[in-house]
């Protein structure tokens, strides 16, 4: 009787199955017991093979130029050949397929579309013809390897997500190869700094993932702060004391945007009596948050620890090896309704401290079958701890980080929900209507899962998020969950006093790696809601197990920054959204979040058999063919126009040492990464050049502190600095007006010394210097 094979994704997946079926015997590349051979691959031992091997070099040359685009091999015609450093493994794998001792050969890869592919393209290679099949498992537990060999599935099972795999493979590389060689032969150059190509990388998921970077920091630098004020009112009973905000009552959106309509209000209703004209009270219950995916995970880890998506990837796929996790590179926040007989199970192997309290408390509820918890899955359930009890002190730190948040979400659906108890009082001071909302917590529910480690964690993250907590809800006290005194409709109170706050709106925030990530599944839109996100997955830009792989090639290629937790472009990545945006029309489907969604979408449409490969692979080729007649066309018009050079970054160690890569702080450091070039050969950042230097006639662009001269290096020392005089500071807008008219447009909301506010132009007192003087607005009374 034959032996039957399974080829694993890793060596350590390979240990695993070895342990749970009792294989012992250790070989060269592989483990063997009288009943099994197992071996391994290094993640993918194959790789296509580079452009050149479909071309006529002779005809078409070594140097990269349009005049070799496109190449795009029908997708029967596509050839791999052994990755560098693979060999060895890729002999011994198949050796064993093409073994006489091996009677079944089952595919024992990671349980996702990329597994399978890595699979298949050593399958194919070998032109086997044994019986072949799929082991399909969540968790690399013993107990679900030996129940996943008994449950195998067939190959013919697999043939969607085989097509769809290749389809991304192939689809990767037409777009890939073909563009970044085109828009490197138009638009690269030489780095002489770095003594290498300035290679203009373009990807499917890659560019339009770079887009929304880009133009999120477009609409910041476009933003203008509109100032509005808010009154409000602190009344008072003989039992308490509460506060109001005022609100139209005709227009609740209504905000006032000038001081004089606020002063009005506050003189109206100074020292007047009050009515509490409506108070409502109802108990609201808040249901504990859905499990968690990779994407909510990593967005979660990145919030309370500044994770980067690829580390929560990394941690979690080393917590899922150590059998710790089910399988983490899923999609899915919802459990299978097969899985409630073993979730006791799963909730016993957090039997341990610090969890074993909420452990017995949650089995006293007992197993959560509601909707949120239950429904339909995709391939893979949600992220849960899996049925073994782990040493938490087995795990290093970043690990035991990542298993509390799965561990306290797993146990926080077995809670009912949290109850509030809710009031909301409208208080009436001559017709003018105050609003309160009052909040108070009944019955924690699924927070007490949450309430002690918030007790226990008084590390510097949590300082800064109660600082950031409490400033929060100083902008917005009318949502404070606060006990209010004892109220009725009708009831007489005191207006003890009334006065004005001035704000300001706020531009749209950078994205963290986590709000990227959101953005990216909603291609392009950033669903808050759980309910909405899961209904809308299938048409995002790139998987779960592809996006934080994105993200960093994004950095390592030298196209965006991290500052902190914050993205933000380099000038090279807003240099080429803009040249494609503005000059290339038909290449602006690859900057398209929901183009490059549709065809994520359609990738699935062929894993379940809805669209052949073919079909998909025509639209994709009908795309590229598109985008290089235009670059020829560009070639024509315009010849070469050389982007900017990528940034300095830190070594990786520097930047871990530094807590992430660091931000220029100094102005004349920000101008010294600006690319010096002539306006028809290179394309201009929206902040590059505000206008005339009054000292040189050079350009002045905007630092972090100022706005200053770019021509620095040879002498020039003007500068207007952003943080002026009474508390206000400079805007772009206002700056650039300054420079063309002399003065900037009337700005609001500064202080004088006795706290009084004001409002004014900003002129030229000395240009040459840089200093300014205010110039009021004559009165018109």
């Amino acid at each position: 009787m034959g032996k039957r094979l399974i080829i694993a994704e890793k060596p350590s997946q390979a240990r695993e199955y070895a342990q749970a079926l009792g294989v012992g015997n250790r070989g060269d590349g592989y483990l063997e017991n009288e009943q099994y051979v197992i071996t391994w691959c290094f993640g993918h031992l194959l790789e296509l093979e580079r452009p050149e091997a479909y071309m006529n070099l002779d005809q078409v040359g070594k140097r990269w130029s349009l005049n070799r685009l496109p190449v795009l091999p029908p997708t029967n015609e596509f050839r791999r050949t052994v990755k560098a450093g693979a060999a060895k493994q890729y002999q011994v794998v198949q050796r064993w397929l093409k073994s006489s001792e091996i009677q079944e050969v089952i595919c024992g890869t990671d349980a996702d579309r990329e597994g399978q592919l890595l699979f298949q393209e050593l399958w194919e290679a070998s032109r086997c013809q044994k019986p072949l099949a799929r082991l399909w498992i969540s968790s690399l537990t013993t107990a679900s390897i030996r129940e996943g060999m008994k449950q195998l599935r067939s190959a013919g099972s697999m043939a969607g997500l085989t097509a769809a795999g290749n389809g991304r493979a192939y689809a990767d590389w037409d777009f890939g190869m073909n563009l970044t060689e085109g828009f490197t032969s138009l638009f690269g150059s030489f780095d002489t700094a770095r003594k290498k190509p300035n290679v203009i990388s373009i990807g499917r998921v890659q560019t339009p993932t770079l887009a929304l970077i880009v133009e999120r920091e477009w609409e910041i630098e476009r933003f203008v702060p509109q100032p509005f004020f808010e009154v409000r009112a602190e009344f008072s009973t003989a039992l308490g004391e509460y506060q109001g905000k005022w609100f139209d009552f005709q227009d609740e959106t209504r905000r006032l945007t000038k001081l004089e309509e606020a002063e009005k209000i506050v003189t109206k209703t100074k020292n007047k009596a009050a009515d509490i004209a409506k108070l409502t009270r109802k108990d609201v219950q808040e249901p504990p948050p859905l499990l968690f995916d990779l994407t909510s995970l990593t967005i979660a880890a990145s919030k309370k620890y500044g994770f980067s998506a690829e580390k929560v990837l990394q941690v979690a796929q080393s917590l899922y090896e150590k059998k710790g996790i089910t399988y983490p590179r899923t999609d899915c926040v919802y459990l299978s309704e097969d899985l409630i007989p073993k979730l006791p199970a799963h909730l016993n192997a957090l039997r341990q401290e610090p969890y074993i309290g909420f452990a017995e408390e949650a089995g006293r509820y007992g197993v959560p079958k509601g909707s949120r918890v239950i429904n339909t899955i995709s391939a893979h359930h949600a992220i849960i701890p899996t049925t073994e009890k782990i040493p938490l002190a087995r795990l290093t730190i970043d690990e035991q980080k990542l298993y509390d948040l799965i561990a306290r979400r797993f146990l926080a659906v077995w809670f009912p929900s949290a109850r509030y108890a809710q009031t909301d009082v409208i208080t009436v001071v001559e017709e003018e209507h105050f609003r309160t909302r009052g909040k108070v917590l009944l019955s924690s529910g699924w927070k007490a899962v949450y309430s002690l480690e918030e007790k226990e964690d008084k590390g510097v993250e949590k300082a800064i998020k109660r600082k950031t907590k409490r400033k929060d809800e100083l902008e917005s006290r009318e949502e404070e969950n606060v006990a209010l005194p004892p109220l009725n409709p009708g009831q007489k109170v005191s207006t003890k006093r009334v006065f004005i706050e001035e704000k300001s709106t706020k531009p749209p925030q950078r994205y963290t790696q986590g709000d990227l990530l959101k953005a990216m599944e909603g291609a392009g839109k950033q669903i808050d809601d759980e309910i909405l996100r899961q209904q809308l997955k299938g048409k995002g830009l790139g998987t779960v197990a592809t996006r934080p792989a994105i993200i960093e090639n994004l950095i390592e290629r030298g196209y965006i920054l991290q500052d902190k937790k914050a993205l933000k472009p380099a000038l090279k990545g807003s240099e080429l959204i803009r040249l494609i945006k503005e000059r290339l029309p038909k290449a602006q489907l690859l900057i398209s979040a929901e183009m490059t969604g549709q065809m994520e979408f359609n990738l699935s449409k062929v894993e379940k058999g809805q669209q052949t490969l073919e079909q998909f692979m025509a639209e994709v080729e009908t795309a590229i063919q598109q985008i290089i007649n235009e670059l020829r066309s560009f070639e024509r018009q315009h010849g070469k126009v050389p982007l900017a050079l990528a940034p300095k970054q830190q070594s990786k160690r520097a930047e871990k040492e530094a807590g992430g890569p660091k931000t220029t702080k100094a102005l004349g450091a920000k101008v010294s990464r600006v690319k010096k070039a002539d306006d028809n050969t290179a394309m201009k950042s929206p902040s590059e050049a505000l206008g005339k230097c009054p000292r040189c006639g050079c350009e002045v662009i905007e630092g972090e502190k100022g706005f200053g001269c770019s021509n620095w290096r040879n002498g020039c020392r003007f500068v207007v600095w952003k943080k002026q005089l009474c508390g206000k500071t400079i805007t772009p807008h206002q700056m650039k007006c300054l420079l063309k008219k002399g003065k900037t447009p009337l700005i609001k909301g500064f202080k004088s010394s006795t706290g009084k506010t004001f409002a004014a132009h900003l002129v030229w007192e000395n240009p040459v210097e840089g200093k300014l003087k205010f110039e009021f607005k004559t009165s018109t009374q």
